[in-house]
């Protein structure tokens, strides 16, 4: 897997966590809830904002009191950290500004909408807003080398949140408009956008990105003031990545200004932004959908020009999160996932609500083969299965073998995998151990050897037939061909070197119901292909 996110050694880090409430951060009893909701998630990062007004209360006063008592508390905790910097914008919004920027309209000038009513955003076309960000975040990004660099708790700093104008295209002060008047510049020669219309007979905005002319126009400026901003942390810390979130723009009508922020890092613009602001390391996208169609197609349309899959907020609870987050890691190499509102997940006694369990389940299972998803994610050899709404099970053909992956929530529970030593202590514990929606992330080692981890599921083996077989029934029919002739089938877990570390191994009655998960445990399941072959003697 390649990605962004390392360890003080340099070692991948494939990042599971939720982020803190949008106001949590200099409340230790509220950062402490969060601390307990990832471990409870089975996560390794913390998300938390760090505050513009906060940071600068007066201009050139610095305290960076909250910064440490952040990296102090979540580094005893023995999490990593990505720190969010809240300045000029938060979800296209100037809320976190400092109160002596918010009062001078003169230095710092509100984007100007095209009825000349104001958005409440600074224009990007501001150059005193722009510059003034920069020396804040500067001083954040010194705070956190001179303070974490050695230890590298803090693995991430997200550039702003959710950049854009809403309810706007663009900005229509006379500065933008000036801007807009001198066209299109070199650095985007090339970049088409899709079903933009544009005409290409000449290098206007409107010439080059037709009906997407206003939001490329916000997208190139927005870009431009994050690249001033971001490059000064690059200077003072380049081992730190500096990336940044957006809102979908693969909602509704898909016009910007209207179904989304103008000018943010939406997949349709990724182009645009990596050429505006090359300091940023990756553009991940805020998924809220549960649908799977919409959600999957929102992580697509941001694995494009190289930009790698990390979802930085999501949602943390129910089934639909819990299918989706598999097939993000499984199927399209996400780097990371980190669900939005990490206090929320808990109750008043510490544990975690009936929703928030679902994606705990899910997380649960991409730490535990996280040691393969980081050697092999994004390879077809690590795949997600889930159960769709009414399926019985799900087939999957591979180069050697069959899989079938009977789901237990669509039959009397337990029934389907016989009453072994396993699944009746299980049962006698948690009566409701295998009522669970099925899912599962599978790592193939070889054509007969293989690994998951899952919940809700039995998974059958059947060797495939050889193309020039002319008796295929002999296998098909056969018992021999399927798990039961397994070399092993073994419980256990991969240590942090990725090597397999066996806990207890299934024989006879264990593996008659087939190879059957429950949370908490990989299973290790090595197929034996010629056992159905028959000897003459």
């Amino acid at each position: 897997m390649d990605t962004i996110f390392k360890d003080r050694n340099g070692e991948p880090i494939f990042v599971l966590g939720l982020q803190s409430h949008n106001s949590s951060n200099g409340d230790r009893e509220m950062l402490r809830r969060s601390i307990e909701a990832v471990k409870s998630y089975h996560g390794n990062t913390l998300e938390v904002p760090v505050y513009w007004y906060q940071l600068e209360p007066e201009e050139g006063v610095f305290d960076l009191s909250m910064v440490d008592s952040l990296i102090d508390q979540v580094r005893d905790a023995g999490l990593y950290l990505i720190i969010l910097w809240f300045g000029f914008s938060k979800n296209a919004d100037l809320t976190y500004m400092p109160d002596w920027a918010k009062r001078d309209k003169k230095r710092f000038k509100l984007a100007i909408k095209a009825d000349g009513g104001v958005v409440p955003m600074m224009s990007p076309h501001c150059s005193e807003t722009v510059e003034a960000d920069r020396k804040a975040f500067a001083r954040l990004i010194e705070e956190i080398r001179d303070k974490d660099k050695n230890e590298r708790t803090v693995i991430a700093v997200q550039v702003e949140n959710e950049v854009g104008l809403y309810p706007a295209d663009r900005d229509y002060s006379k500065k933008a408009q000036s801007d807009f008047d001198i066209g299109v510049p070199e650095e985007l020669k090339g970049i088409v956008l899709e079903d933009s219309g544009a005409s290409m007979k000449d290098d206007s905005w409107y010439g080059r990105f037709g009906r997407y002319a206003h939001e490329a126009f916000s997208s190139w400026y927005f870009g431009r003031a994050i690249e001033r901003i971001a490059s000064a942390g690059n200077e003072i810390y380049p081992e730190l990545p500096l990336i940044m979130n957006t809102i979908v723009g693969e909602v509704r009508q898909e016009v910007g200004g209207q179904s989304y922020s103008s000018g943010a890092p939406v997949g349709r613009t990724i182009p645009i932004w990596q050429k505006a602001a090359p300091s940023i390391k990756c553009f991940g996208a805020d998924i809220y959908m549960q649908d799977m169609e919409s959600y999957m197609r929102t992580c697509r349309s941001h694995l494009k020009n190289g930009n790698m899959l990390f979802i930085p907020e999501t949602g943390t609870g129910g089934e639909g999160f819990a299918l989706n987050h598999i097939h993000a890691a499984a199927d399209l190499g996400a780097i990371g996932i980190c669900g939005f509102g990490a206090e929320s997940t808990v109750k008043s006694d510490g544990t975690l609500t009936d929703a928030a369990k679902k994606v705990a389940d899910s997380f649960e299972i991409l730490s535990l083969m996280a040691p393969v998803i980081k050697k092999y994610g994004g390879t077809d050899r690590i795949f997600g299965v889930t159960q769709k709404e009414f399926q019985t099970y799900k087939h999957v053909k591979r180069e050697k073998y069959h899989i079938t992956f009977n789901f237990t929530t669509r039959n009397e529970k337990g029934a389907l995998l016989g009453r072994n030593m396993r699944i009746g202590a299980l049962l006698n514990d948690d009566p409701d151990a295998f009522d669970r929606r099925g899912r599962a992330v599978v790592f193939e080692a070889s054509p007969t050897e293989y690994y998951m981890a899952g919940v809700g599921f039995a998974a059958r083996f059947l060797k495939r037939t050889d193309p020039d077989d002319h008796f295929p029934t002999r296998t098909y029919q056969s018992r021999a061909a399927t798990e039961l002739t397994a070399f092993t089938i073994e419980e256990g877990h991969f240590g942090a070197d990725g090597s397999w570390v066996c806990e207890f191994v299934r024989r006879g009655d264990e593996i008659d119901c087939g190879a059957f998960l429950y949370p908490g445990i990989v299973l290790r399941v090595v197929l034996n292909p010629d056992s159905c072959v028959a000897e003459d003697w």
